[in-house]
């Protein structure tokens, strides 16, 4: 029976500590926002994994920057190929040192954030644009078009409005559809949050506030 689940609740590193720990030989296959990786196991050893373009420990590497995305553990499946020779735990060391110390790295800085965000009950996507309205990042790219050309009237709009108040408009909530949205600005940029319908925005702001950092 293959383990199915998303990264929100088990984060890769202990997916594959779990696998190698356990001498697994199997297939996990990780899908966010239509694009797919895969990191393959043998007898408890990570020994190949790919995440179009990467291959090998690179991949191994983007794949777990990743914040969200559903998951699959298939057992018995062979690799097709072996691209990886370093011992698992040198491999997660020296994945995680460097997502620790990348520099210039853009979607780094945001990956702690959209995991704070994403535990927040309600939130489903989170999207950053910037000032002329386009994605820098996401959780989910799948179907957001529509969605963004509303945020982009709203933050024109917003900057239109800005010079004539007297406090900055902070948060704007407005409902599209069966989906509710967040826009806050967030230094350069725009972050937009997508809630479930039903959430309530004076209930989850102040937890956006703390997710995000701002006082």
């Amino acid at each position: 029976m293959a383990l199915i689940g998303n990264l929100r609740d088990i984060k890769l590193p202990s997916l594959i500590q779990l696998n190698c720990m356990e001498h697994n030989t199997a297939k996990l296959t990780i899908e966010r926002a239509g694009r797919f990786g895969f990191v393959y196991f043998e007898n408890g050893q990570v020994t190949h994994a790919e995440y179009d373009p990467y291959i090998g420990e690179e991949a191994v590497y983007k794949l777990l920057g990743l914040v969200d995305g559903r998951f699959k553990v298939e057992s018995d499946v062979r690799p097709p190929v072996r691209t990886i020779h370093t011992n698992w735990s040198n491999l997660l060391l020296e994945g995680m040192h460097k997502l620790d110390h990348a520099q210039g790295d853009g979607e780094n800085i945001y990956n702690k954030m959209f995991e704070r965000l994403l535990t927040i009950r309600g939130v489903n996507m989170v999207w950053v644009l910037d000032a002329g309205g386009e994605t820098i990042f996401s959780t989910d790219q799948q179907g957001a078009s529509q969605l963004l050309n509303v945020v982009f009237i709203i933050m024109q709009a917003n900057r239109m409005a800005a010079p004539y108040s007297r406090q900055p408009v902070r948060f704007v909530s407005i409902l599209t559809g069966d989906k509710r949205l967040i826009i806050t600005p967030y230094q350069r940029e725009y972050i937009v949050i997508e809630l479930d319908k039903k959430t309530k925005s004076d209930t989850v702001i102040p937890l956006i506030k703390q997710a995000i950092g701002k006082i």
